[in-house]
């Protein structure tokens, strides 16, 4: 409850300045409806998320919901665990890309699928640090040099989310004085005020050109077959 309390606090003092239009919001419904009911899957830095009981959940610091506590370089799980794999808005996180998508291809069954979810163009968000960002074309180049083929990609979040996120962060820090604390105190204030330029998000994340200013980028993919695995 208090943990409950806590969130909704810190969500008045500085609200989301990310929009997320219908078909993000149908992503992760959609992925996990593709597999049979008795599949296992894996959420990697699951957070307070809860899809039902075919997903695990598996995070850095215990919670609710949360079921495995573990680093995403060090998948507790013997290979071929998992039908599915979900990895939402933690990829900018991990300290090692890399060493992350090969644990996540060895612990999917073979043919087996991932869906990744990463940011643009954010304001920087430790959760404890935040190192890296990919467009779309790039988290597609990461995932298949790293053993997997891209059935998809897309945008999360588009163009408004990351002008409401960027506005929001420049005018703290222009009113700010150079102080990091004051920048803390005016954030608060400047969130509200770059609030409504996110929900142009709907009609902008439809242009054809949104992705050169978009907030978020997600991808599809599938576990690339080995010779061993077709033996």
């Amino acid at each position: 409850m208090k943990a409950v309390f806590r969130a909704r606090v810190r969500k008045l003092a500085r609200p989301s300045l990310t929009y997320l239009p219908r078909p993000s919001r149908e992503l992760v419904p959609e992925f996990l409806a593709s597999f049979p009911p008795d599949t296992r899957i894996l959420n990697i830095g699951s957070g307070q998320t809860d899809y039902g009981a075919q997903v695990v959940n598996l995070d850095i610091e215990p919670g609710k919901h949360v079921q495995v506590v573990a680093k995403a370089e060090d998948l507790p799980f013997e290979d071929g665990t998992f039908s599915g794999v979900l990895l939402l808005a933690v990829l900018e996180h991990v300290a090692d890309a890399k060493l992350t998508l090969s644990e996540i291809r060895r612990v999917l069954c073979p043919d087996g699928a991932l869906l990744v979810a990463i940011p643009f163009i954010q304001g920087y968000h430790p959760a404890p640090l935040d190192r890296r960002r990919f467009t779309r074309e790039g988290l597609q180049a990461e995932l298949e040099q790293e053993g997997f083929v891209v059935d998809a990609t897309g945008l999360v979040n588009g163009p408004a989310s990351a002008m409401a996120w960027v506005t929001a962060e420049f005018l703290a820090l222009l009113v700010s004085g150079r102080s990091r604390r004051m920048h803390r105190v005016a954030l608060s204030a400047t969130s509200w005020i770059a609030l409504p330029i996110k929900y142009l998000d709907p009609w902008l994340i439809r242009h054809e050109m949104a992705e050169v200013i978009a907030s978020g980028v997600w991808a599809r993919a599938r576990r690339r077959k080995t010779d061993v695995d077709e033996v």
